[in-house]
């Protein structure tokens, strides 16, 4: 199997397993992975420019990042938190192994596969677990602003007097001169 082929897996395999996941679950969760793949670019160009991983090969159109930041990254904290939310000692142990099993299995791979240099292991794993938090207290975040959104009632000192409702024991009559 030739790099260009496992590279192209890892950015459209992971987006057709959308199709599986719930179109309630792809709008709840998809803000945490759009935020997960900004924070992995981030982290990305810092390690680069630091000098603590090297990319070799990437896909044509997707020349200076491989391409699983673009697929597996945004995806799997979706499918994590799908099954994990609300229980964050499970989020984080499941987000600890698959990391693991990312820095110190895949990458490893990759870099016998001539795809990529990952020399600082242990700072890619900080990294990674930092986002972890990150990416679950982003998303208990967005359920607060999601239940705040739904409440019926209004701040009724913050509106303008002709629109407050009037009290119970008042009834609306004209006034009369």
């Amino acid at each position: 199997m030739s790099n260009q082929t496992i590279l192209w897996g890892t950015l459209i395999i992971p987006w057709l397993t959308l199709f599986f996941l719930p179109r309630e679950d792809i709008k709840r969760f998809m803000p945490a992975g759009l935020l997960t793949l900004v924070m992995t670019i981030i982290a990305s160009e810092v390690g680069v420019a630091n000098g603590w991983w090297y990319f070799r090969e990437t896909t044509y159109p997707l020349a200076i990042l491989p391409s699983f930041y673009y697929g597996l990254y945004p995806i799997t904290p979706m499918w994590v938190l799908k099954y994990t939310y609300g229980r964050f000692w499970l989020f984080f142990l499941v987000e600890i192994f698959n990391n693991a099993v990312y820095i110190f299995i895949i990458f490893p791979w990759f870099a016998s596969r001539g795809i990529l240099d990952f020399p600082a292991k242990l700072l890619g794993f900080i990294f990674t677990v930092i986002m972890s938090f990150a990416i679950y207290s982003f998303q208990m975040w967005q359920e607060g602003v999601f239940d705040r959104s739904e409440k019926t009632e209004a701040l009724t000192a913050l509106r303008p007097a002709a629109t407050k409702p009037l009290p119970k024991d008042q009834e609306n009559k004209p006034e009369s001169k």
